[in-house]
């Protein structure tokens, strides 16, 4: 299974929920980088191994919750062996812990067919799991997340930009500096069509810059460039811009690299659907 990475094209926080969580309106969109899930039948339990990044194995990892979620949730279910090879960044504002729990939840629906609710079990998994369990290339994300609405934004090249840090949600939102409105999508959608500035906000930027400064030197190199419509995308600290075209994007994402080598630095493309 295919777990593709996201971009948030505008993050805006409008309230503080009875239940802790944080009240969301954003544009999210699948990218063509995507970690890989691969899964086969046990008799008994679950088994993960990761490859490409040093991440725990057992219940702190979400694909391997998730699988159990399933399980649990399947009477006539065995075991499960599940791989992971991580290509997306970890705790990066890209999406890779939840979308590899929605490739999680598939591969064993794949293995185990039965009548489990997988939408329900990816809106207690996590927030963005919902919009990832779907095949949608692009949504506009309410509620927690687990409300979507479908968006077309069209194919779109993107220079993505990440420093090196690792910024856990959690922390993003405990920074949190202010509410925003909700999402102007129409807005948004008009810009991206014409290829201009989207004019939208990340609601949790201001906070990550004052928590990880090197984002600000991501976004000002990214804003040196030619690209549009710098942001942050998530709870960061990926950074990306709207290129013109593949070999825009291309030539970009080398300048940039050869800047900072330390740097992680992809171009990749928008709109990107599971087959």
């Amino acid at each position: 299974m295919l777990a593709p990475a996201k971009v948030n094209l505008g993050l805006y926080v409008t309230a503080r929920r009875e239940d802790g969580y944080h009240q969301i309106d954003s544009l999210m969109a699948k990218l063509d980088l995507h970690d890989v899930v691969t899964a086969t039948t046990s008799p008994s339990g679950i088994r993960l191994t990761v490859e490409g990044a040093n991440l725990p194995s057992g219940p702190d990892n979400l694909a391997y919750r998730a699988a159990r979620c399933y399980l649990e949730a399947h009477s006539g279910a065995g075991g499960v062996v599940l791989h992971l090879r991580k290509k997306i960044p970890i705790a990066a504002g890209l999406g890779g812990g939840s979308s590899d729990a929605a490739a999680a939840l598939r591969a064993c629906e794949h293995l185990y067919p039965g009548a489990v609710d997988l939408a329900s079990l990816a809106a207690d998994l996590g927030s963005d799991v919902p919009f990832f369990l779907t095949n949608l290339p692009a949504a506009r994300a309410r509620g927690r997340g687990e409300v979507l609405e479908v968006a077309e934004v069209g194919s779109r090249w993107l220079v993505l930009v990440n420093p090196g840090v690792m910024v856990r949600a959690t922390e993003a939102y405990a920074g949190l500096v202010d509410f925003t409105g909700p999402l102007p999508l129409s807005a948004i959608l008009e810009h991206l069509t014409r290829g201009d500035e989207p004019g939208y906000l990340n609601a949790l930027q201001p906070g990550v810059l004052l928590l990880r400064p090197v984002v600000r030197e991501v976004i000002e190199e990214l804003r040196a460039t030619d690209l549009v419509g710098v942001l942050m995308s998530g709870s960061g600290p990926t950074c990306f811009g709207i290129a013109e075209n593949r070999r825009h994007a291309g030539e970009v994402a080398a300048t940039l690299q050869r800047r900072h080598p330390r740097w992680w630095v992809r171009s990749s493309a928008l709109a990107w659907a599971d087959e």
